[in-house]
């Protein structure tokens, strides 16, 4: 299945199975996501330990997005937000599935500093319209990603790694920092007035009543920025041009989140629309306290799971399958979000050199996923020319007719 769904130009399941050249019936390849017993979290925690293989530190990278699917009858559809049509004054609404994705973030061999996040887990969101549909307890988006942080945590620390969690303000914001495990170290964006405190005097010896859990109160990020004197940095964070930028830094906690430390970064750029955006880490306590640019760095490569979400669309086509029953509809889009991670691994791992550049665009920093996946598909026409067509027992005619067919093959990949 994973061979044809490479290599077949649209992702059916019976697009698969012609595309791999399979001569079982096709009813086979349907009940392998309908009804076989087998569990997509075991495949994702294996590949968890082949991509984390070496790390004493996994920073994982948490996000949802939609995928756009047609059918009243398919399991769990519903209106979600779609967030390539809206904006911060506009919001569009698509019939479809929404996916929670938890991710391995890894550095690229070839290109050290570009990061990939490679899927591990993934959870179908039911909107409360959905979940009484289907007769299923409805949970939080936040819920799904707490649930599925703590089968990561577990599995881990039978090795002894440590976890770092990358998110955006609504997996990361003080309210959930709250239920994050204290061993899981999160580095995340907060609204600029969020509210700061001081931890708890000690209480005096004889003191009555109950014990204080927050101090005196901070100033919050917009309140930090407003400070003169403070240091101006030139930062490069994403692909795009560098910003010059006010920073400002402290540390206290959170009013939602009183029982964890954490160290505020509030910045302001000094030319665009971005205006003052304020990010936090929450390190676990093992771990040192990182600074300010360490703390933006290690956001930024929050970007990579929306980089992942576009090929997983475009380049693997997860939303094509038209599946409808329960398991399927659970499997087949999780099963090509782990592909995708297959996919990068090998590039990064298994391939000696970059993949050959299908398109040059200025700026471009080593292999797109569009280029691995062309690498991938002409190995795998390589590995079956030289097992279908073995040059020693090749006759001339089959020769003269392969070598004739042979660009139009690379080509096709």
């Amino acid at each position: 299945m994973l061979a044809g769904w490479i290599c077949a130009p649209r992702r059916t399941i019976l697009g698969m199975v012609r595309a791999a050249g399979a001569d079982r019936h096709h009813a086979a390849f349907h009940r392998l996501f309908a009804s076989a017993a087998w569990s997509i979290d075991r495949v994702g925690l294996a590949l968890f330990d082949l991509f984390a293989a070496g790390a004493e530190t996994v920073f994982l990278a948490v996000d949802d997005t939609l995928l756009p699917r047609r059918g009243l009858k398919v399991f769990g559809t519903g209106m979600h937000r779609d967030p390539l049509l809206s904006s911060r004054g506009y919001t569009s609404f698509a019939w479809g599935h929404c996916w929670v994705v938890l991710g391995v973030v890894v550095e690229s061999r070839h290109v050290p500093g570009r990061p990939f996040t490679l899927p591990v887990l993934c959870r179908l969101y039911l909107n409360k319209a959905s979940a009484k549909k289907w007769q299923r307890a409805y949970r939080k988006k936040t819920e799904l990603m707490l649930a599925m942080l703590r089968i990561v945590e577990r599995h881990a620390g039978r090795d002894g790694k440590r976890l770092h969690l990358l998110g955006d303000a609504a997996y990361t914001a003080p309210v959930v920092l709250a239920q994050i495990p204290d061993s899981v170290a999160v580095t995340g964006r907060v609204v600029a007035n969020v509210r700061l405190c001081e931890p708890p005097r000690p209480r005096r010896p004889g003191q009555n009543g109950r014990p204080r859990i927050r101090g005196e109160a901070l100033p919050n990020p917009r309140d930090m920025l407003a400070a003169d004197g403070l240091p101006r940095r030139t930062l490069k964070l994403y692909d795009g041009p560098a910003c010059r930028v006010r920073l400002a830094e402290g540390t206290g906690r959170f009013h939602k989140a009183p029982y964890r430390a954490v160290r505020v970064v509030a910045i302001e750029h000094l030319s665009g629309g971005r205006g003052v955006e304020a990010f936090y880490t929450a390190p676990a306590a093992t771990d040192a306290e990182p600074d300010a640019e360490t703390i933006l760095r290690r956001y930024s490569w929050r970007w990579s799971i929306e980089v992942a979400f576009r090929d997983v669309k475009q380049r693997l086509g997860i939303g094509q399958p038209q599946n409808r029953t329960t398991q399927a509809a659970r499997r087949t889009a999780a099963t090509g979000s782990l592909l995708y991670g297959l996919v990068v691994w090998w590039h990064e791992t298994a391939r000696e050199e970059l993949a050959d550049s299908l398109r040059d665009w200025s700026g471009k920093s080593g292999a797109s996923f569009a280029d691995m996946l062309a690498a991938l598909r002409l190995e795998c026409l390589k590995t079956t020319a030289r097992t279908t067509f073995p040059t020693a027992a090749r006759e001339p005619g089959v020769k003269k007719l392969w070598d004739r067919l042979k660009p139009l093959v690379i080509l096709a990949a």
